[in-house]
């Protein structure tokens, strides 16, 4: 410590400083440097050669046969790794229900023609085809990520034929995680996708203090999620995922899960493929419970339940949608994300059978990149959906049931919606062959925005033979929408068949009963409000 001295008025200044000493670094910093490397490595290679990464110690478990099948039981701290490494084709895998196995576990490629199925010794507690809750992980073994943000699981090149059965997934840790399960490794050529790979029954958690990018890192083919529960995937100031694919994810099958997710519940697209050969393709998601809980609101980053920026072949039928908290709950929005991929469209996609329930907004239509080039969307259907709450005090948006630019041959029918905002919001360049038909949805204030002349020919063409519920009272004078649309005074003149159990057909007795374009109901025909719970 050293001390100088001013003399202000009659007042002494004393201003004191600290001087480090000199540094020294002698022998005895260097070995202590050299220890603490020393330590840090073998802990690490500890953890890893603990979870079988590395296979030097021995083996912990002991097999048996039942049958044709042999059974490989791996008591609770065994080497998950060596049992996987050393099944064959057909093999299961039984680990101790309420065990513990330390990740992360690399999937190897290797010659299987059957599954090697990895399950809890209480599967039987788990009934097959049913959704699993947290409540069940009495009857689920538990794998942890790996060290320093590592999956649970991950996939090698190629890796195929694997199932999971009654697995809680998790991190170790609260350092950051970038995919608690990842199914490829942004693969360069289609050949090398890892495929065939199953998860049933079972849980995907972050860590209570940790940060979690997304649950499952989906570039892999052949794969099917099922009967799972998702949840907690959400973060402030972070766009997060329950499930994201966006390289080789093809012949993708995502049923019956519960899933949460901050930005997206369920992505597809977000980063550049290295080929339009793995532009995601070929996926099924139905009978899906999405949410963001109440406790998100305002507090972690939300954005949208479903969105696809690159995809082709895509069918969204019978899920549930619930408390997309701002913004749209669908987002069909093409994007070439890091100007890497100009191939990149949104191609073939039906989104039916869905019920939304409370959103800012509905659905956002982008045809086209309006940053980087890319390919024009095509063949969009949306039909026989149920919207509810759409725009409401809780949910911060405009309210629109559709927001539309660009695109080709997109059709919207036979969707029962009520929005507080427009019909329909139009910019930028207007859609080729949008046909918009049969169904009934509120007017809002300002109708339809964004086109022309309501009487001509080719906004008539578009929009036909809907049921428009003047939802907010506006005068006839100030209607938005071309004639040959109906228009109902508020909902109640409808004639639903009985909305307060959730049950928004046309009654018999409707005044609109088979007014659709071909004698049919407008509207959706969907029974319950409460499907895919």
């Amino acid at each position: 410590m050293s001390e100088t001295y001013s003399m202000t008025g009659n007042v002494l200044q004393v201003r004191a400083k600290t001087v480090a000493p000199p540094r020294r670094f002698g022998g005895r910093w260097l070995k202590y440097l050299a220890i603490t490397a020393v330590a840090a490595t073998a802990g690490l290679l500890g953890f890893d050669a603990y979870g079988g990464m590395l296979g030097v110690f021995p083996v912990h478990f002991e097999s048996e046969q039942r049958g044709a099948i042999r059974v490989i039981k791996v008591p609770p701290g065994g080497n998950l790794q060596a049992a996987i490494d050393q099944a064959n084709s057909g093999d299961i895998i039984e680990l101790q229900a309420g065990g513990v196995y330390s990740g992360q576990i690399n999937l190897p490629n290797k010659p299987l023609t059957d599954y090697v199925t990895i399950q809890s010794s209480a599967v039987a507690d788990l009934p097959v085809d049913k959704r699993v809750s947290p409540s069940q992980r009495a009857a689920m073994a538990t794998i942890l990520s790996g060290m320093l943000g590592r999956a649970a699981v991950s996939a090698t090149n190629g890796a195929h034929h694997y199932r999971f059965v009654g697995i809680e997934f998790a991190p170790s840790s609260s350092s950051y995680n970038y995919g608690i399960i990842q199914l490829g490794r942004g693969e360069s050529r289609a050949e090398n996708v890892p495929h065939d790979i199953e998860i049933d029954r079972s849980y995907i958690r972050p860590h209570p203090s940790g940060k979690t990018r997304r649950g499952i890192a989906l570039n892999s083919a052949n794969t099917t999620i099922k009967n799972s529960y998702i949840e907690g995937i959400a973060y402030p100031s972070e766009e997060t995922q329950g499930i994201c694919g966006w390289s080789g994810s093809k012949n993708i099958k995502i049923i019956n899960n519960y899933i949460e997710g901050g930005a997206e519940n369920i992505m597809f697209g977000g980063a550049d493929p290295a080929s339009a050969d793995l532009i995601p393709s070929d996926i099924e998601i139905r009978g899906n419970h999405l949410n963001k809980p109440l406790a998100w609101k305002k507090k972690v980053t939300t954005k949208t339940l479903f969105e696809l920026k690159n995809a082709k072949r895509v069918v969204f039928a019978g899920n549930m949608l619930t408390n997309n908290w701002e913004g749209s709950a669908l987002r069909v929005t093409v994007r070439n994300q890091d100007d890497g991929a100009p191939f990149s469209t949104i191609e073939d996609v039906t989104i039916r059978d869905n019920v939304i329930k409370g959103s800012g907004e509905g659905i956002n239509i982008l045809g086209k990149d309006d940053t980087y080039a890319s390919m024009t969307l095509k063949r969009l259907t949306i039909t026989n959906n149920l919207f509810l709450d759409i725009g409401t005090g809780e949910f911060d948006g405009s309210g629109y049931f559709v927001q539309v630019s660009d695109g080709e041959d997109i059709s919207i029918t036979n969707n029962t919606v009520f929005n507080q905002g427009n019909i329909a919001t139009f910019h930028g360049a207007r859609p080729r062959n949008f046909i918009f038909q049969d169904n009934i949805t509120g007017h809002g204030s300002y109708g339809i925005n964004g086109l022309g002349d309501m009487r001509s020919a080719v906004e008539r063409a578009m929009f036909q033979n809907n049921l428009f519920i003047n939802n907010r009272q506006v005068p006839s004078s100030d209607y938005l929408f071309p004639p040959d649309n109906m228009v109902a005074k508020d909902m109640n003149a409808v004639g639903f068949a009985n909305p307060t159990a959730g049950d928004y057909r046309l009654a018999p007795n409707s005044r609109y009963k088979g007014k659709g374009k071909n004698g049919t109901d407008i509207g959706c025909s969907l029974p319950s409000a409460d499907i895919a719970r």
